[in-house]
């Protein structure tokens, strides 16, 4: 009976619904009716098999476009989530720089 209430109580939970979005310089992904552009990033993270004093990071300025709503957002890997018109946005992969292939940055969007 207790395993029973205990997967009933589980299903009940709200499921947290999130778009996931894989943007280069310059890219716009719409996701739910808002756009969102990314117009640029810093990647100061250590190279691969190197040794380095800090882990670094990726800076990345998104523009965030939903309705009359038009604003400016900084988000950080690792980092927080931001509260933006188009939910909680925040980055959650970069891809390295390899050869000539540019870089891509994935961020996640929840409601």
């Amino acid at each position: 009976m207790l395993k029973l209430l205990l997967l009933t109580a589980v299903l009940a939970l709200p499921v947290a619904s999130g778009a996931s979005v894989t943007l280069g310089a310059g890219q716009t992904a719409t996701v739910d009716g808002a756009r969102i552009t990314l117009l640029r990033f810093t990647d100061s993270r250590c190279p691969e098999k190197a040794i380095c004093v800090m882990a670094g990071n990726v800076k990345a300025s998104l523009f965030v476009v939903r309705g009359k709503s038009a604003r400016l957002h900084t988000v950080y890997l690792p980092g927080i989530p931001v509260s933006t018109a188009a939910g909680e946005l925040s980055l959650k992969a970069a891809t390295r720089r390899e050869g000539s292939g540019a870089q891509k940055l994935t961020f996640v969007v929840e409601k």
